[in-house]
């Protein structure tokens, strides 16, 4: 441990030189400069309630809106303000037959499709009900006998003659 001995000795010199700056510092006139300065110590606002406190994501909601607002106020003060144009009493009125012109041609065309929308609803109805005429009138298999098939007989016969008189209008 011979290296154990150095290490006392620059211990011991840095404590003698530590010392020795004491000395000079402490041992010297000082001159005293004294600033003196009135400061005025402003304490934190006193804490609300917990009762009228709010939430801390709501809080930060409401910064946010808030510097969207203020920002969107920044904006309209940026945008140029331009002078108002008097239209004349002639151009005016062209834009006003412009707009007619334009709403009058797009009604135009939604009452067309609604009206060909109407046409094709009534012609699905009319071969609907065409369909239901000419339907097929299935025989009852009663036990009555003859006398209910000769009703159904009669009543398909009446039901041809009435479409005869039908295509003959």
């Amino acid at each position: 441990m011979g290296g154990g001995g150095q290490g006392g000795q620059v211990h011991r010199r840095a404590a003698r030189g530590n010392q020795r700056l004491y000395q000079y510092v402490l041992g010297q006139d000082q001159e005293v400069n004294l600033t003196v300065t009135h400061l005025e110590v402003c304490a934190p606002p006193q804490p609300l309630p917990l009762a009228e406190g709010k939430d801390r994501d709501l809080w930060k909601h409401e910064q946010q809106v808030a510097e969207l607002g203020m920002a969107e106020a920044q904006k309209f003060l940026e945008v140029p303000v331009q002078q108002s144009r008097v239209l004349k009493r002639e151009e005016l009125e062209n834009f006003i037959n412009e707009a007619i012109h334009i709403q009058t041609e797009s009604l135009k065309e939604v009452l067309q499709c609604e009206i060909q929308a109407i046409y094709d609803i009534l012609d699905l109805k009319l071969q609907k009900k065409t369909l239901n005429l000419n339907a097929p009138i299935p025989f009852p298999l009663s036990i009555a006998g003859q006398s209910g098939q000769d009703e159904a007989l009669k009543f398909n016969k009446a039901r041809k003659e009435k479409k005869a008189k039908g295509k003959k209008m």
